[in-house]
Parts: structure tokens; sequence; C-alpha cells
């Protein structure tokens, strides 16, 4: 379980929780940072977690995005994240459970399958990968398919899954900003 309270400083080899992208062989290497697998923080006026990026994800499948959904693949100890509901926790039998599994949104668009990554939790005006329905005020809701990105919900309407978070405005180019608001991981 990864320390529940949120750390103020965690290793950043780039300066920037939105392009950490830590190959295993520095992970092992480099002081400190096995210790800071599943850690939950605060930077930039954002919460992160670090997490892995499944060694499986695959550009022939659906290629990694900024904004894109990623689920859970594992949470106890491991922390793995997919871009795939097909391994996702609660894909079993083809059903949807997958999209109450939103661990986080991918900031860095060539992150490496296998490496350690910052995911986002938390922030105001995300871009987030959208199926380009929405408008301000409306909830962010996981899409029920393969693309890995968000749907809307109308404000007024019950939404059926967990919420991603609200959003700010409407689509354009394939993204939605979200004020994305994710829970913590239990």
């Amino acid at each position: 379980m990864p320390n529940s309270s949120r750390q103020q400083t965690v290793w950043c080899p780039t300066g920037n929780y939105d392009t950490t992208n830590i190959s295993p062989t520095d992970w092992a290497s480099l002081g400190g940072q096995p210790g800071q697998l599943g850690i939950e923080f605060e930077a930039q006026n954002k919460r992160y977690q670090r997490v892995q990026l499944d060694s499986g994800v695959s550009s022939s499948i659906l290629a990694t995005a900024a904004g894109q959904l990623l689920y859970w693949k594992s949470k106890a100890g491991s922390y793995i994240v997919t871009n795939d509901r097909r391994f996702a926790l609660g894909f079993s039998g083809g059903n949807d459970g997958y999209r109450n599994q939103v661990a986080g949104i991918l900031r860095l668009a060539t992150a490496t399958p296998g490496n350690y990554i910052d995911i986002l939790k938390a922030g105001d005006n995300i871009s987030v990968v959208s199926d380009g329905s929405g408008a301000d005020g409306g909830i962010a809701v996981a899409e029920a398919g393969n693309a890995a990105r968000v749907v809307a919900v109308t404000a007024g309407t019950a939404i059926t899954v967990n919420a991603v978070g609200v959003i700010r405005g409407a689509a354009s180019g394939g993204l939605i900003n979200v004020d994305v608001d994710l829970p913590d991981t239990p």
C-alpha cells in the first residue's frame, strides 16, 4: 500500500512531473525511487501518483497519447496502469466495470511501456482525450470502448460510473478540458 500521506518532494529527473518517464534500469540504480512507487503527491498545483506503465502497452493496439485515460491493471504493491481496457481491473467477461478503475490521466505522449511515470489524479483545466461530446459543467466519465477517453454526461443527468471530473467548455480537436478529481488509491 502506498504511503497514505501525500508527499511534497518526489524525485523528478526531468524537473516536470508531466514528463516523468523513468526506465527500470534508472529506477533500480538511482537512489530512493523504489520507495516512491505508488506514492501520491502534490506538485505544480496538481496531484500525481507514481506508477508503472504496463509493458504490454503497444501502439499496434492503442498508441499512448497525452491526455489519455489510464486504468488500473494492478494496484496492490505493483501499481501498474494500462490504456487497454481488456487488461484493466473490472473488465472480466467484457463488462464495463473497468470504467470505475480509472487510475489517472497520462500526461506524456511518448511514455515508454514498462517505464515509471507520474499520472495526474487531480488538477484544474486539464486537456483530456474526448469523444467530442460535452459542454461546460457536464461530467466527464470513462467511455465504454477501446479509446481510453472520456465521454460527457450532461449536467442534471444521473451518472452510472465514477466521474473523472467536471467539464470546462466544449471539446475541440479530440480533447476537452476537465477539472480532474480522481479518488486516492486505496
